[in-house]
């Protein structure tokens, strides 16, 4: 089976997308322009690496396309109180979902073939209010929609959750206690927030929510997924219960600051893993694995200046 990677470098530790937020603008229009800017962006870099698979690589059953860590995040700094973070958070909960459907929906399958998108990360914060400390759960998550599969009228979606905070996660830390890392977001305001998030994957289902990431939208190829430090502090077969299918044969590593572990003991069924991070300028990467160890680079070209195509064989 032939299968098309598409990945865009694209840095997101320090954005280069977000524009100036002006003074007579809410937080929630700016996030909807910044939202609507990027989609636009992504749209036509799929159109362009669905084209250019085409005619590189005919015939192959899909194209995944990346996006990195933390690419539909505005800068913290925008920011201006903890009201505005409150509705930052639920907007981004809202409004990111939404924004991939409608990306897919404009990219046709009977026009752009099949594509996967797994859709980089948003990163977004819930205060836990308790009787002996408040502290923010982060939920740092990777959302992954087809343009074929549907259900009804609307693209199948999945999210995927990091479950280990780093200390760049939501700009660099200022301060750590048991179990907790602090953050200064805006101004003087610091947020406490748990090391290690509860949340888990789910998968969308008839306007409801059901507790699995589907890894199997491409038969014959299940796939994986890491978000950055979970790719090192997760234990083999941690989380198989959130995914559909074991036993991946592409294990994506979605990330800002973390590169691939070539000592690493891998699943002996991962043929290849596919990098996308997002820490200074950008770096997209894929290797090819032998018996569980990553044995060789896979070559890529780079179409339209940062969007990385490469081919895989999978069997």
């Amino acid at each position: 089976m032939l299968i098309n990677i598409a990945s865009l470098r694209q840095p997101t530790f320090k954005s280069q997308f977000s524009k100036q937020r002006p003074s007579y603008l809410s937080i929630n229009d700016y996030l909807t322009s910044e939202l609507d800017a990027r989609v636009d962006h992504v749209r036509w870099k799929i159109k362009v690496a669905a084209k250019a698979a085409r005619e590189r690589h005919a015939g192959a059953a899909c194209l995944f396309f990346t996006l990195p860590e933390f690419f539909w995040n505005i800068p913290w700094h925008v920011v201006q109180s903890e009201e505005e973070l409150h509705e930052l958070n639920s907007a981004y909960l809202e409004k990111l979902s939404a924004a991939v459907m409608t990306l897919m929906e404009d990219l046709p399958v009977e026009h752009y073939g099949k594509i996967v998108l797994l859709g980089g990360s948003c990163a977004s914060l819930i205060k836990i209010e308790q009787s002996d400390s408040n502290h923010y759960e982060a939920i740092n998550y990777l959302l992954v929609i087809s343009n074929k599969e549907y259900e009804v009228d609307k693209p199948l979606i999945s999210m995927w959750p990091k479950r280990y905070v780093s200390g760049i996660d939501f700009g660099r830390h200022v301060g750590t206690s048991a179990g907790y890392w602090y953050f200064n977001l805006f101004g003087d305001f610091v947020v406490k927030v748990k090391a290690l998030s509860s949340v888990q994957a789910e998968h969308s289902y008839f306007d409801s929510y059901e507790g699995r990431f589907l890894n199997n939208l491409v038969p014959g190829c299940p796939f994986g997924v890491n978000l950055c430090l979970d790719y090192s502090l997760l234990k083999e077969g941690e989380r198989d219960e959130e995914i559909e299918l074991k036993n991946s044969k592409i294990d994506f590593l979605i990330a800002c600051g973390m590169g691939l572990d070539y000592s690493k003991r891998h699943l002996p069924s991962i043929q290849y893993s596919v990098r996308n991070d997002g820490f200074d300028d950008g770096e997209c990467e894929v290797v090819r694995h032998d018996a569980g160890k990553i044995v060789g680079v896979v070559p890529s070209v780079v179409i339209d200046g940062d969007v990385h195509l490469a081919s895989l064989r999978i069997t």
